[in-house]
């Protein structure tokens, strides 16, 4: 017995050391990967999108100008991240249950990167702790902090706000003065049915409030 105690010690001391060394590898790794001027992220972008690509090729229905309306929080070909392959990919379905937005994304901490795509844009969100960045097309297009979707660049105007909470099924979006939008909970989908809107359209809107609104659904439906 008096042989075993030590033993045992020596395994359990090498076993924390172990995983503290995968511990580390997999922080370390994660910063240079989600970092946007590395050429390790340009990789996973382009890996990501190739990926979405080949997940819904020629089949995502086109997006006009009544689609963001038709938005569901349903989706189809939904793989969760495994042992051996971290990404997470699925597509986002209409409520007539036509595919209309692909994804794919990786998560290493606090730390995420997911791609999005539909027949006429693509999308790129890198979220760290509570910020979120927003490229459209391979162009910085927003930053998300604190209930808040600001222009990116120098003027940072705000695009729109919001206000998440748990309890309710629904958070309206304020773009200016007025809601433009209320956003599903996607933790509450539940709630609104078996065929849930991603939001609900309260007045028409411009191509860049569009886009405020589908990257700030996009975000949270991502994130559920």
């Amino acid at each position: 017995m008096s042989r075993v105690l030590p033993f045992l010690a020596f395994l359990l001391t090498t076993a924390f050391f172990i995983v503290g060394i995968f511990y580390f590898i997999a922080r370390t790794l994660g910063r240079i990967i989600f970092d946007p001027g590395s050429s390790a992220w340009k990789r996973t972008i382009a890996k990501l999108q190739t990926r979405i690509r080949a997940q819904a090729a020629g089949a995502l229905v086109p997006w006009d100008a009544e689609m963001l309306s038709l938005l569901s929080l349903n989706q189809s070909n939904v793989k969760k991240p495994g042992w051996w392959d971290s990404a997470s990919e699925g597509v986002f379905l209409t409520i007539y249950q036509e595919p209309v937005l692909s994804y794919a994304g990786q998560i290493s901490g606090n730390t995420s990167v997911f791609v999005a795509r539909t027949s006429a844009k693509d999308f790129i969100f890198r979220q760290k702790e509570k910020e979120t960045e927003v490229w459209i097309n391979n162009q910085p297009f927003a930053v998300y902090i604190n209930g808040v979707l600001l222009a990116a660049g120098r003027s940072s105007q705000m695009l729109a706000r919001l206000e998440p909470n748990a309890e309710e099924a629904q958070w309206p979006v304020m773009i200016g003065d007025k809601a433009a939008a209320a956003i599903t909970n996607p933790k509450r989908i539940a709630d609104a049915g078996p065929n849930p809107r991603a939001l609900t359209m309260l007045r028409k809107v411009s191509a860049e409030e569009e886009n405020a609104l589908l990257a700030l659904t996009m975000m949270f439906s991502l994130k559920a």
